[in-house]
C-alpha cells in the first residue's frame, strides 16, 4: 500500500512539474499563485514533500487544471505492452 501511496505523489509531482514547464511558470511564479512557499512546490516536484490535499488544490487551480487531472495517471499505449527485442 505504501508503494502505491509513494507512486501516486510521484505522478501528481511528475504532472505538476510538467504542467508548470508547459505554462512557462517558475516554481516561484507558481507558488505565489498558489499561495504556498517556494520551497515546498521545489521539494513537491523533487518527490520529498507531502502536499495536504488543500495545498495540491491549490496548485492545481493556479496551473488551470482540475486536481484529478494531475492524478489521473496516463492511459497505456501499445509501446507499454510491447516486449518484443
Amino acid at each position: 500500500m505504501k508503494q502505491h501511496i509513494n507512486s501516486a505523489f510521484a505522478h501528481f509531482a511528475a504532472q505538476l512539474k510538467g504542467r508548470r514547464k508547459a505554462l512557462g511558470l517558475s516554481q516561484e511564479a507558481l507558488a505565489l499563485m498558489a499561495d504556498v512557499d517556494r520551497t515546498f512546490v521545489s521539494q513537491i516536484e523533487r518527490g520529498i514533500g507531502n502536499p495536504s490535499l488543500l495545498i495540491m488544490t491549490r496548485l492545481a487551480a493556479a496551473l488551470d487544471v482540475e486536481l484529478h487531472q494531475l492524478l489521473k495517471p496516463e492511459p497505456p499505449t501499445h509501446q507499454d505492452f510491447d516486449h518484443s527485442p
